[in-house]
């Protein structure tokens, strides 16, 4: 079979893409549909509250474990094979939490499954966003990645719906076991599709990143269209080799650097960590005992809401992505956040005086929040923060800006049941979340520049300071320099390529 180009080979990468980050979206939602029910009570020795929000949240701080073994070791491997190792984790850890008889197993095969999740979250929106050529595409294709782990949430619920009519231990073995189901698939689809041309120049690989980009755009490397993406990436790696050899501490604070490579990074932790600490995974893990529990519903109409909840941010999600290219980033995220803000209020506010009455309205709250944040907040964050870092430093801090993600996940998801059912704290639990909902917004709209229709490397113009503008690697980013220059710095790049990747090599964090 001919080797896939062009569209079907972005195709591919985006499929496989969304396939691994259903494993996510599977996994997130799996167990929220099973904890209160018999088989699973009677399997894990009826564990109390602060044992259950450990087998929960254990998966996340798991997680968290994977991208930090990206951070310092991403760049290693290239982007398609980490995707392929996390696949091969999450089988085993798949495995044994699905033949698990206590809660001390489950745990353990829940860290399995949260490195391997770690590394395909950390490196599935890089290598989907790194395929992309066209470049009103990018966004949406990111975007599609978080539609899916929707979706893998919305088809767990539904799984979960449906096995509480069976009596036996299939109730939750069978949809934790499913799993591997979608690693299967993800590595089905993958593994006969090439790793990113930008990887590839970056390690000094020229050759190989040339035939891939061939192969992406269809044509020739001495295309003009083909050339220039070629010249922009190498004279994104050039401006990146001009600062200083690696970051520095203090950059995070206050980035005083040419490249603003620290401040970046920093932006990424803080958009991503501040999603999920508005209150999404709490309100995933535990939909169904938060609908039967706290609302008062019966246990099977909670079972089937929970499900219809997921399935509206699946559907929302979807929707987002063909929107996502009609407003600017900045715009999705401060609607984003303003209408989530007015939702949670209401919701929370609804809480404290339970009844049937204020509980069906706090439940059509919780549904309208979930509703903004499928096509905002959710995707967005991903795609902003794939987008902004450094090609040299993507890999380490998209990995750090997911595992804020997961840090924040780990607290909300451990610690909120935990205050919930305190009688002291209860209802007002949410308003930590409302918190973060409102301060997202002068966040955004103060410190997070727009990057919509730029190209990866062009978007290196938005932060670079004024010291670089005038390179010849900055005027070839504009674009301004004629073909006769740029093809002469493409020869110049060409026949320095190993020295330029041995100089990159000892400049890496890793």
């Amino acid at each position: 079979m001919a080797a896939a180009t062009g569209e079907r080979l972005y195709w591919k990468a985006l499929i496989g893409g969304s396939l691994g980050f259903v494993t996510f979206g599977w996994d997130a939602g799996v167990l929220g549909g099973v904890l209160l029910t018999d088989e699973f009570q009677s399997a894990m020795g009826y564990p109390d509250t602060t044992t259950t929000s450990m087998i929960t949240s254990v998966f996340l701080l798991a997680s968290w474990l994977g991208c930090m073994i990206i951070a310092a070791f991403g760049m290693l491997l290239g982007r398609r094979t980490w995707i392929l190792i996390g696949c091969g984790v999450q089988v085993v850890g798949t495995i044994i939490s699905a033949s698990s008889y206590s809660s001390g197993q489950l745990i353990a095969g829940r860290v399995l499954i949260g490195v391997g999740n770690g590394f395909m979250t950390s490196m599935v929106p890089i290598y989907v966003a790194e395929m992309a050529v066209v470049t009103n595409r990018r966004g949406q294709g990111v975007n599609m990645m978080i539609a899916a782990a929707s979706l893998g949430t919305a088809l767990a619920y539904w799984v979960d719906f449906g096995m509480v009519f069976a009596k036996t231990q299939a109730v939750w073995r069978f949809p934790v076991a499913f799993q591997v189901f979608w690693a299967f698939a993800t590595v089905a689809v993958l593994y006969s599709n090439p790793d990113t041309p930008r990887w590839f120049y970056a390690k000094g690989r020229t050759a190989e990143a040339d035939s891939i980009l061939e192969r992406l755009y269809g044509k020739s490397i001495t295309d003009s269209k083909v050339q220039q993406a070629k010249l922009d990436i190498l004279a994104s790696l050039e401006l990146e080799r001009t600062e200083a050899a690696s970051l520095r501490i203090q950059d995070f604070i206050w980035d005083t650097s040419a490249m603003q490579s620290a401040r970046r990074i920093r932006t990424g932790m803080i958009l991503v960590g501040m999603a999920y600490l508005m209150g999404i995974d709490m309100i995933f893990y535990y939909t169904s005992t938060i609908f039967e529990v706290y609302i008062g519903l019966k246990a099977l109409t909670a079972s089937g809401l929970a499900a219809a909840a997921t399935t509206v941010l699946a559907i929302t999600n979807y929707m987002g992505v063909y929107w996502m290219e009609k407003f600017s980033r900045r715009t999705w995220l401060i609607v984003g956040a303003v209408s989530q803000t007015v939702f949670m209020a209401s919701f929370t506010g609804l809480l404290s005086t339970p009844g049937p009455a204020t509980g069906a309205a706090a439940a059509a709250m919780l549904f309208c929040w979930i509703a903004v944040f499928g096509p905002t907040w959710g995707p967005v964050t991903y795609v902003y923060s794939s987008e902004i870092m450094p090609l040299r430093y993507r890999h380490v801090g998209f990995a750090l800006s997911v595992s804020c993600q997961w840090v924040m996940a780990f607290v909300t998801v451990f610690a909120g049941p935990i205050a919930i059912a305190d009688p002291s704290v209860g209802w007002k639990t949410w308003i930590w979340f409302l918190v973060f909902n409102v301060i997202a917004i002068p966040y955004v709209y103060f410190f997070c520049p727009e990057t919509r229709g730029r190209s990866l490397e062009e978007i290196d113009l938005i932060f670079i300071s004024d010291s670089l503008r005038g390179t010849e690697s900055a005027k070839v980013l504009e674009h301004t320099e004629d073909r006769v220059a740029v093809e002469n710095m493409a020869e110049t790049k060409d026949s320095g390529s190993d020295n330029a990747a041995s100089a990159d090599e000892k400049s890496s964090p890793v």
